[in-house]
């Protein structure tokens, strides 16, 4: 998150439904007991000897998660302070253990690291893309070693990125300027040279962003995702910038990413909890992680992400924090 506040606008949208909660569907802790949220067949258990930070690891905020083809959880952060041996970038097994740091140098580590995302090019190799909030985007390997680095001329205005995806045709990148301009520009996957367009902007009409945070694509409806965190809500948009519908969720207040999982999505909350959705768009359970773990530390949920086996990584943003949440039987 940027430390700058957001607006809050009010909008004429969608709403999505609501579910009541009662209190078995939040289990504090007692007496070092189990930390169980969620309801129905999305009720988790928070395991705290799972994705455990080396000590090396220095960490201001908590940023941006994603995982590859092999379940590997990878994750990025703002460190402390940038020194010669400062990495960003970590790598857990696809069970939350054996942590490395990945990178040769420190390069990755400059600026404020922040959104985080995955692809594959049409030979299965993957590549990770790296949004920098200090108006530069990396392309790198899954070992953290850089392809490409490409920074926004001041001259093209205020630009401050916090994430990105691929197109499904691999041909580019859309960037969420969410703390510059509010807009999505459009990048070459290839070297990262800006394509020409660009979309957006500051505002609370359909079509405008105040803070588009995140971006995913929806497979299930073919559609750009945006969470649009400063006016509360997510949009959708065709590949080409094309405004298609707005969707207001009423347990999120602050939506920061959104994540998929066949055909349920999960929408972090930068207020506290985790939200998941159905087919249709429909709250079906809620995470409560900071209600349940904010003593720990576990107050501002940046991202979270889905395993390939529905259990869920969450980090959060200050204080930056890592946690595993197992998926439990229904």
């Amino acid at each position: 998150m940027n430390r700058r506040k957001f607006l809050i606008s009010s909008s004429s949208t969608l709403a999505a439904g609501a579910i009541n909660l009662t209190a078995a569907d939040a289990t504090p802790p007692a007496g070092g007991g189990s930390v169980i949220s969620g309801s129905g067949s999305f009720r988790y258990q928070y395991l705290p000897d799972k994705l455990v930070l080396p000590p090396e690891v220095q960490m201001r905020n908590g940023h941006g998660l994603c995982h590859d083809a092999k379940g590997n959880i990878y994750f990025t952060y703002e460190p402390e302070k940038v020194e010669a041996a400062t990495r960003c970038l970590l790598r857990f097994a696809p069970d939350g253990t054996r942590p490395e740091l990945l990178g040769p140098d420190h390069a990755l580590a400059f600026g404020v690291p922040h959104g985080l995302n995955i692809h594959a090019d049409a030979d299965g190799t993957e590549h990770l893309y790296h949004a920098n909030n200090a108006a530069t985007i990396f392309k790198t390997t899954l070992e953290g070693q850089v392809v490409w680095t490409q920074k926004w001329p001041p001259a093209m205005g205020n630009y401050h990125p916090t994430d990105t995806i691929v197109t499904p045709d691999g041909k580019h990148l859309l960037v969420a300027d969410g703390y510059g301009s509010s807009m999505l520009h459009v990048f070459n996957t290839a070297d990262g040279v800006y394509a020409g367009k660009s979309w957006g902007g500051s505002g609370s009409s359909h079509g405008e962003f105040n803070c588009p945070h995140g971006i995913t694509f929806d497979p299930r409806r073919n559609l750009v995702l945006v969470t649009d965190r400063g006016n509360r809500r997510v949009e959708y948009y065709s590949l080409n910038g094309v405004y298609q519908s707005s969707l207001e969720i009423p347990a999120s207040k602050a939506p920061c990413n959104a994540d998929f999982l066949g055909e349920n999505v999960l929408v972090p909350d930068l207020d506290g909890p985790l939200v998941i959705l159905d087919k249709d768009n429909q709250v079906v359970s809620v995470i409560e992680v900071s209600k349940l773990l904010g003593a720990q530390g576990f107050v501002h949920p940046h991202d979270a992400i889905w395993l390939p086996n529905g259990d869920i990584v969450v980090c959060t943003w200050n204080p930056g924090r890592l946690g595993y949440w197992k998926r439990l039987p229904a």
